[in-house]
């Protein structure tokens, strides 16, 4: 997608990460200090930008908003120019201003404000107004869809009843196992009560994070807030991401155009249909399918184990390392039971205090890798052994 990016030069750094994010992934971006040639009428050349982007990306803040700043000029040619600006344009919240000092343009739409990772956030956001824009061309175009689907009645029936594919590559290059739609059981009876849910299909990521996974992402956003122990991980790319709190899981997941799992999406992807207590089944754990009651002092230096090294221990679905190793943030907000009703998609309660944490970690003992386990913790708190992995949609 063609992007305008607009920003006062004292946001230079800012804009300057998300511009290199947003090259990275995939975008064609409008950025002054490279695209306005000496002797250059800048003005005209702006106007076009504007006019031939798909989207414009204005940075907010105080100094966007100073009477001497071209920025208020690059809102008003977007403003002159965009036939439908609600969905052109995306302002960018990098300060807190006074809303009365804003463009009428600006105050027009909503604007993006995140308290995680900003660059993360907008590469993420450009991301869904890209898919909901090809959403779109597809319904327009779908009346002529249907009358090509009528004189190919065979092809059409296929494409439309073919199942999703068994596993995938995400955007960070994870390899995903698909998890299919139905009621599974959940709980215990010990962390909280046993109870049948059902979970549309999903899609989990084999791998926990990487430390290497990890480090594109950094370098793609631009971020300079590295996890705990990052010192320690030059040449271990191959090892679970810890030190991370969940709201840096988080930015990661939708960076990468994905999500964190749901604590019953995670279930249902560790114990599959059958109520089984590990991931492998009904055995004890043992060394070969997990690491767990490891207490060596150097998270990267022989505490954790590089990803998908502990084959027997897999889930039904393939997925590795869903016990032991390092323990995984979730999405739900932490709570002691569920709602009575909460059985279809459940979501957990819509806010609290901790965020939940699932499949016990490398100190744990053998009982704590229950795949029905639970613990919780802020989500701004970082641990040497706890990790994520990300979640998707078919």
């Amino acid at each position: 997608m063609r992007i305008f990016l607009s920003y006062a030069k004292e946001d230079r750094a800012s804009a300057d990460a998300i511009r290199l994010a947003l090259e990275g992934d995939g975008h064609d971006v409008f950025f002054d200090r490279d695209d306005l040639p000496p002797g250059g009428e800048f003005h005209i050349r702006i106007r076009r930008a504007i006019e031939r982007s798909a989207l414009v990306i204005f940075l907010v803040s105080p100094k966007a908003l100073d009477a001497g700043s071209y920025t208020l000029n690059e809102i008003a040619i977007a403003e002159k120019t965009l036939r439908a600006p609600d969905d052109r344009i995306l302002p960018v919240l990098l300060e807190r201003v006074n809303v009365q000092e804003l463009p009428p343009l600006l105050r027009s739409v909503t604007f993006l404000e995140t308290p995680s990772n900003l660059t993360a956030a907008v590469v993420d956001a450009v991301y869904r107004i890209a898919r909901e824009r090809r959403r779109k061309r597809l319904y327009k175009i779908a009346p002529i869809a249907a009358l090509c689907a009528c004189a190919a009645v065979g092809a059409g029936w296929y494409l439309a009843t073919r199942d999703a594919p068994a596993t995938r590559a995400g955007r960070d290059g994870t390899p995903a196992a698909l998890v299919p739609a139905g009621n599974f059981t959940m709980g215990d009876d010990e962390s909280w009560p046993v109870h049948d849910v059902y979970v549309d299909a999903f899609y989990m990521d084999r791998l926990e994070t990487t430390t290497g996974r990890y480090a594109q992402f950094l370098a793609r956003t631009g971020s300079d807030r590295t996890p705990d122990y990052w010192d320690e991980v030059a040449g271990k790319d191959d090892l679970p991401v810890i030190g991370v709190s969940w709201n840096e899981a988080n930015a990661y997941c939708r960076w990468a155009g994905k999500r964190l799992p749901t604590e019953a999406e995670w279930e249902k992807a560790a114990r599959g249909t059958d109520g089984r207590p590990f991931p492998w089944g009904d055995a004890p754990p043992t060394l070969d399918r997990a690491n767990y009651e490891n207490a060596s002092p150097g998270p990267y230096d022989g505490a954790l184990s590089p990803v998908g090294t502990h084959p027997p221990g897999r889930s039904p679905y393939g997925v590795d390392d869903l016990a032991g190793n390092a323990s995984e943030w979730v999405a739900d907000w932490y709570s002691e039971s569920f709602t009575s009703d909460d059985v279809y998609n459940p979501r957990g309660p819509s806010d609290g205090t901790g965020r939940v944490i699932r499949g016990g970690g490398r100190y744990d003992p053998a009982y704590r890798l229950n795949a029905s386990a639970r613990q919780y913790a802020s989500p701004d708190m970082r641990s040497d052994d706890i990790g994520f992995r990300c979640a998707s949609d078919p």
